[in-house]
């Protein structure tokens, strides 16, 4: 008795009260008491939210309002459980968890029930009576075949959900077969014996253990992808590969792998007539394997990107433990060298899509903004923040300095460019496209750090560039002030080129490409593209884009409609002196109105501005 008045008095001064989920029944003759700790999957647990009750059946016979702090002994405890009955003894009970912190009942097991005794005492301080749940374990989920993920018939009728636990003991089955889907599991385990493929344009998401008994248990084709947050996942992954056409020339590939360090001899990209290289930026330039420069240059490191082509159309193979945790490389900058600097082959070491910029995979400030992608034909493109870096794919990046740089595992979709220093204001991209080959070059109107253009691997391809304060960039943060811009075309060989402007979250009164060869001047926001020849021997600044706002006139102006063009005059109704200016605000012709007059339009075409009493209208002379 005394010990349970300390008990009362201990729970009364540190317990936690709380309104109660249960209500027990009522008018009993008989009770017994039960002090004692949760434990739920052998876990002692310390929440003051967790709610017990006692159950005959569903009929309860006690509640314990939550869980409290015992001095004493410095423990969480449930105490003086008291339960009723209206038989003196024999009823089993068992308990139920309420959590107050969600609002919800717990979906446990009890394992350890009690048989009711009048006057009965269970637990006491030092030998606490354990209220014991378990979690219950779904069954699962197995195949009874092979064949497609999404044929019910190889699951015995019902496909997995989310919440599966999936086991595939035997058989072959294929996500995909029937075109690209997205499959989402709780758990995954392959046996040894049976495999699991992904085929290209799909996606495998497991969110919790994943199991893969063989390297060949999971097979990951070239475009698929597996997210999932396992260590130790055998699989292999495929990467597609063209032959080349001519050495050289073509049959270009940046590789990654997605697994743990992969030996290269012995591996399916070694062949008798194939091109290895990594990329040393201190040297500067590219070691071929098969020369075995040197000895550390074995593995396919994590995060490394290396230039493969192979006279064979194949699919090799990277085999062994994908890599699922956040890897880091270094990347250096050597500043005595001629040429560019910074200038280092990276690669995605993750089965499944990432991203470079703000909330991607490699957000890093000394990183230039973009990347370079590779083309089978030798050209380096430039890619942005919301351009994906696949799978098995190898990028080129630049840095400002020597340093450890963090990929992070995460799929998540960039939002700006990382070395952005404030919000981007807007973007301009700039396509060139011709009858065998194309490039692109982005200005942004903000500050960062640009992607200097660096030269393709076959030097025939043309190549489009934005210079910048007298460097040319594929790349360029030009600032919110910018109004103009050189856009360099290199090319060497006689051809028809289009060029292409896109604009995203910007928008111009005036955006204008001049062709410096020809004299041409395109109103791109009539004609948003300009077909033109190449003859191999560009001058070195082709093109001019000019961009402006109407300044050096009342920026704040009212659009009034007092002209309109007619053939080639403008018809003017009103009194008093007109002048007319162009974009950049000087007033190039001025006439005296008295009525509706016939004035000649302005000979180039262009944005002019009206004035006319205060009046003041915009016109488009095309």
């Amino acid at each position: 008795m005394k010990k349970s008045l300390i008990l009362s008095f201990c729970l009364a001064l540190f317990g936690i009260t709380s309104a109660q989920h249960w209500t027990p029944i009522t008018g009993t003759e008989y009770n017994m008491t039960v002090n004692g700790q949760i434990y739920i999957d052998d876990v002692l647990q310390t929440s003051t939210t967790l709610e017990i009750a006692a159950f005959c059946g569903d009929e309860c016979r006690s509640i314990g309002l939550c869980q409290q702090f015992f001095l004493p002994t410095q423990e969480f405890i449930i105490g003086n459980l008291t339960i009723v009955s209206n038989v003196i003894s024999g009823e089993t009970i068992t308990f139920r968890i309420y959590d107050h912190s969600t609002d919800q009942e717990l979906e446990l097991n009890c394992t350890n029930n009690i048989t009711f005794q009048h006057n009965g005492e269970m637990g006491s301080m030092g030998n606490w009576f354990h209220f014991a749940f378990t979690t219950p374990v779904t069954p699962p989920t197995t195949n009874t075949g092979s064949g497609d993920w999404n044929d019910p018939t190889i699951w015995g009728g019902t496909e997995p959900t989310a919440t599966a636990n999936v086991q595939i003991s035997t058989g072959d089955v294929t996500i995909g077969d029937n075109g690209a889907v997205e499959v989402t599991v709780a758990s995954l385990n392959i046996a040894s014996e049976a495999t699991l493929t992904i085929e290209s344009g799909s996606t495998l998401i497991v969110t919790g253990d994943m199991v893969s008994g063989s390297e060949e248990s999971l097979v990951i084709k070239d475009g698929a992808q597996v997210i999932n947050e396992s260590a130790n996942v055998k699989a292999t992954a495929e990467k597609d590969i063209t032959a080349y056409t001519a050495k050289d020339t073509d049959g270009w590939y940046l590789i990654s792998s997605s697994v743990n360090e992969m030996a290269i001899a012995g591996s399916d990209f070694i062949t008798e007539t194939y091109d290895l290289y990594r990329y040393n930026e201190a040297l500067p330039g590219w070691e071929n394997y098969r020369n075995h420069y040197n000895t550390d240059f074995m593995i396919f490191e994590n995060g490394r990107g290396y230039l493969y082509a192979n006279s064979n159309t194949f699919s090799p193979d990277f085999k062994g433990m994908l890599n699922y945790d956040d890897v880091t490389i270094n990347v250096t900058y050597t500043d005595s060298k001629d040429g560019l600097k910074g200038v280092n082959i990276i690669g995605n070491p993750f089965p499944h899509v990432i991203y470079k910029g703000n909330g991607g995979a490699i957000d890093n400030a000394n990183l230039a903004s973009g990347y370079y992608s590779l083309s089978f034909k030798g050209a380096w493109q430039a890619c942005t923040y919301d351009d994906p870096i696949q799978p098995g794919q190898g990028i080129l990046v630049r840095t400002s300095t020597s340093t450890n740089l963090v990929i992070e595992k995460t799929n998540a979709v960039a939002t700006a460019e990382s070395s952005t220093s404030k919000d981007i204001v807007g973007r301009m991209k700039l396509m060139v496209v011709g009858s065998n080959s194309d490039d692109r070059a982005f200005a942004y109107f903000s500050e960062g750090i640009g992607l200097e253009k660096v030269g393709n691997i076959s030097e025939s391809l043309p190549t489009l560039s934005i210079r910048n304060n007298g460097t040319d960039y594929a790349i360029a943060h030009v600032g919110e002030q910018c109004e103009e811009m050189d856009v360099i075309f290199n090319n060497s060989r006689n051809d028809d080129f289009t060029i292409e402007i896109e604009l995203k979250d910007i928008d111009f009164e005036y955006l204008h490409l001049i062709d410096n060869a020809t004299g041409n001047d395109i109103d791109l926001l009539i004609e948003p593209s300009y077909t033109f020849h190449a003859t191999g021997n560009e001058i070195d600044n082709r093109f001019k884009i000019i961009f402006r706002e109407i300044a050096g006139i009342d920026e704040n102006y009212e659009n009034t409609q007092f002209a309109y063009i007619a053939g080639d005059n403008l018809i003017v109704r009103g009194e008093g002196p007109l002048q007319i200016f162009d974009i950049a605000g000087r007033m190039i012709d001025t006439h005296e109105l008295s009525g509706v007059e016939t004035v000649r339009k302005p000979s180039q075409t262009g944005m002019y501005i009206l004035k006319l009493n205060g009046q003041t209208q915009k016109i488009v002379v095309r």
